[in-house]
């Protein structure tokens, strides 16, 4: 299956972060109950599950640093995906998807690994599935699942 289109991507880490902001804090962990502050990495890996779900699984996960604040976001090739870089002072735009970034690259950021939270423990997969079951509860039906898709959720290391 070809990648997403840019503006399909768009529409998806939108619905993501309408999600997050429609969200119920107490199902939330403590890191992400003051989305977006602080909540980027976990925040991250819901949107690339989403994109997932919709056969686009090739995402990567960076991680940067700039100032003595980090901050992830997700990448496939050159374009840039980020729910929550509006947590900093600089950066207004709550869902950015771009080609290039200069406030990202001002991060120094280095891809860490695939952007999927099956690589974690028992227990932060566990986590990260209920909290992404969550929030798929509260997208609109333009970002769930196309007719007969399943979703892909790993819980064991294969």
């Amino acid at each position: 299956m070809p990648p997403l289109s840019d503006e399909r991507v768009f529409e998806l880490a939108s619905a993501m972060r309408v999600a997050f902001e429609g969200a119920t804090r107490a199902r939330l962990p403590a890191n992400l109950q003051d989305f977006p502050s602080g909540a980027c990495g976990d925040a991250e890996y819901m949107v690339a599950k989403l994109l997932e779900m919709h056969g686009d699984e090739d995402f990567d996960y960076v991680l940067g640093s700039r100032d003595g604040h980090s901050h992830a976001w997700i990448q496939r090739g050159d374009l840039i995906v980020d729910i929550t870089a509006d947590q900093f002072d600089d950066y207004p735009a709550p869902v950015t998807v771009a080609r290039s970034s200069t406030w990202h690259a001002g991060f120094e950021g280095e891809r860490q690994h695939v952007a999927d939270f099956s690589i974690y423990d028992l227990y932060t997969r566990t986590v990260l599935l209920g909290v992404f079951s969550h929030l798929r509860s509260l997208l609109p039906a333009h970002a769930t699942a196309p007719a007969g898709m399943s979703v892909p959720m790993k819980l064991a290391r294969d």
